[in-house]
């Protein structure tokens, strides 16, 4: 009775482990910790998703509370916001950013390389990250996000610790397992969980990042990881019983724990390391 009970449940982990559903556009799968994975064609469905799902939340945030707050990075994530013109109500939509550099001559290589994008969004509210020594722009940054009306940037409260709560933030990953500049092993991702600051220096890049925590406390994430050589990388941040507490892949380490709507964009070849559904 007792191996039978044992064979049933195992049955039981692994249907729910890799519950899919089928869509229109994708394939779905749920996690049991609350994550999804939505694996698409290919880049280009990618790309259309991230344009859909965004609009879809913005809009539905500015009807409820009237504004929307998202962060962003740089390159094939921002790229697809440009086809959302005309679509949403820009001027009540308020842009941070996830990382940026402050220092040397890449300093606001994140506003500006986005600069087109943002400009074809017409209204929209960009808040630039300041220049300067790293620490300083970390806390500066953060003294301003905290500061923004609560229908603009909420709150949640982690563990007895206020953080703010954007409405959306939208993340690129990479094989090594980084997003925003939260790269394995760094200072920057060993304080979390359990960090209470929304901003940290990026160690070694003259910049700052978003902290995992701060990610956390958004109401919904998008990790877009589309490529091929991210299929390991995926592999074990959705599979892997530790992903949440592994410094070794921070991409893996966003979770459903502050009540976020956790959302990975994969493609048939990024997904191509996951077990058989």
């Amino acid at each position: 009775m007792g191996m039978m009970m044992g064979i049933k449940h195992l049955l039981y982990i692994t249907l729910t482990f890799w519950a899919a559903i089928a869509v229109a556009h994708a394939l779905v799968v749920r996690l049991p910790d609350g994550r999804r994975a939505h694996i698409l064609k290919n880049d280009v469905a990618v790309a259309d998703f991230i344009v859909e799902r965004v609009e879809e939340l913005a809009n539905a945030a500015i009807a409820k509370k009237g504004a929307f707050s998202m962060s962003v990075g740089s390159g094939t994530t921002v790229q697809p916001l440009a086809f959302l013109a005309g679509r949403v109500d820009f001027s009540k939509v308020h842009l941070f950013f996830g990382n940026e550099r402050t220092e040397g001559d890449a300093a606001g290589k994140c506003a500006d390389g986005g600069g087109d994008v943002f400009a074809a969004l017409v209204g929209l509210n960009v808040h630039r990250v300041p220049l300067g020594p790293a620490e300083e722009a970390a806390a500066e940054y953060e003294a301003a996000m905290r500061a923004m009306p609560r229908e603009i940037v909420g709150m949640c409260d982690r563990s007895g610790k206020e953080m703010p709560s954007l409405d959306l933030c939208l993340l690129g990953s990479g094989a090594d397992g980084h997003c925003a500049s939260l790269y394995p092993h760094s200072a920057q991702v060993v304080c979390s969980p359990g960090c209470d600051r929304v901003y940290l220096p990026a160690e070694g890049k003259g910049g700052i990042t978003l902290s995992i925590d701060a990610i956390n406390s958004a109401h919904n994430v998008l990790i877009s990881a589309g490529k091929a050589a991210q299929s390991d990388m995926v592999r074990k941040s959705l599979g892997w019983s530790n992903a949440a507490t592994n410094h070794a892949l921070p991409a893996g380490m966003i979770s459903t724990s502050g009540g976020a709507v956790v959302e990975w964009i994969l493609t048939e070849n990024s997904a191509a390391d996951l077990p058989a559904m």
